[in-house]
């Protein structure tokens, strides 16, 4: 494997002797050419399924807690983030989002996929340390973006008194 080198440097490959430029052409032509339009299938069916079982779930809310809409969402989603932590704690999500793609990545069950797969891999260094150090340090550019995000939408609808209440 080559080393970061000043250009025109020969990197030793084997028994070849390429420059950088030369590697990263060879590599070029041997790395496997992506399935764009069946990775785009496989995430949109993946995707659309988590969307579907979260429908499903709302409507068993609405239906047997006599829920809105409106009410049932939240446990809805609570539904959907448990489901994603068991499935990543057993090992199956992973697998799913190999396959699939950014199909289980943009739902909200791939953000709860990345906290419990970053606590599961960091539990040996202890529950503070290491479980609640490493976990938020990826959901800490999240919640950063979602501050910043609701705090530039509540500065346009100040400016332009536009109601809050939807």
């Amino acid at each position: 494997m080559p080393t970061k080198s000043k250009p025109g440097a020969r990197v030793k490959l084997n028994h070849l002797l390429l420059t950088e430029e030369e590697y990263k052409q060879v590599a070029d032509e041997h790395k496997p050419k992506p399935n764009i339009w069946g990775n785009c299938l496989k995430a949109f069916l993946v995707g659309g399924f988590i969307c579907l079982v979260g429908q499903g779930i709302q409507q068993l809310f609405m239906t047997f807690a006599g829920m809105t809409s409106r009410e049932a969402s939240s446990p809805t989603v609570a539904v959907l983030i448990l489901i994603s932590v068991i499935l990543t704690s057993l090992g199956v999500y992973d697998k799913i989002a190999q396959w699939a793609g950014a199909g289980t990545a943009v739902p909200v069950t791939g953000f709860a996929n990345s906290m419990c797969s970053s606590a599961i891999e960091s539990r040996a260094e202890g529950l503070v340390l290491g479980v609640g150090a490493n976990m938020f340090k990826l959901a800490g550019s999240v919640v950063v973006f979602g501050v910043v995000a609701a705090f530039v939408v509540g500065v346009i609808y100040a400016i332009f008194g536009l109601e809050g209440g939807h």
